[in-house]
């Protein structure tokens, strides 16, 4: 899969995708990542990208065609899915990676200032996705969020495939807790059934403390989700041990 990323700071990028498993990933062609930065295509002699509002208000507004211009330019090389990060695009959840995960390219564009002029979204844009109810400085972060999450999901990225099945957010619950060495230290102690090797008990185990903690701290999960009869019998359980 390759990533084309828009943006005024590419350093930024260049610098995160150059550690940990991304960076693996690229060593290992299981993913490709290119910057574009629009100043390169501003007919300002200065590369300026940004001006004033129409209508009034403070900030300032990225202009349309460079931008355009850009992705204009990445689809010259490949046909590309674009999206661009902003808060008011629908909320991005493991569902959305998914589904953007099975793209043979993507661009994300990232914005700055008070935002992008709408025409961009007109004019070259799939879809706007937002990673949460709150305000940036700049959608690099964002894009960064939905490279790592969605690349994560490409094959053999993260070397166990296996680990992606029990995580949060896969089967519509927060994941379990988890434990290491030391089995008892001055700060508690590892569960006994983890340690029993039981098989059976400790996958029942984890799903029931899955099901504790989304009860407990994402309570809307819960209400959207279909339930086994496993899990309704664990949540009865859990309800009963107040």
């Amino acid at each position: 899969m390759h990533f084309n990323l828009v943006t005024i700071f590419p350093e930024l990028i260049q610098d995160f995708v150059s550690h940990g498993i991304i960076s693996n990933a690229i060593s290992e062609n299981k993913l490709s990542i290119s910057t574009w930065n629009p100043r390169e295509f501003s007919e300002d002699k200065n590369g300026r990208l940004d001006d004033r509002p129409y209508g009034g208000g403070s900030g300032m507004v990225l202009q349309p065609e460079p931008i355009i211009k850009t992705v204009d330019a990445i689809k010259k090389e490949n046909k590309t899915y674009v999206v661009c990060v902003a808060p008011h695009g629908k909320a991005l959840n493991q569902q959305k990676l998914l589904e953007l995960s099975e793209k043979d390219n993507l661009t994300i564009i990232s914005g700055r200032y008070e935002g992008i002029d709408n025409r961009v979204e007109e004019a070259c844009v799939d879809e706007v996705c937002s990673v949460g109810d709150y305000i940036l400085n700049g959608g690099e972060l964002p894009a960064l969020i939905l490279l790592e999450g969605i690349s994560r999901l490409i094959e053999g990225v993260l070397g166990d495939d296996n680990s992606i099945v029990e995580e949060s957010f896969n089967n519509g619950l927060l994941e379990f807790p988890q434990y290491t060495r030391p089995e008892k230290s001055n700060y508690g102690n590892v569960p006994e059934v983890l340690l029993s090797g039981n098989h059976a008990e400790i996958r029942r185990w984890r799903l029931k403390e899955s099901l504790r903690r989304t009860l407990s701290t994402r309570p809307d999960l819960i209400e959207r989700k279909e339930f086994t009869s496993e899990e309704a019998e664990l949540i009865d359980e859990i309800k009963g041990e107040g």
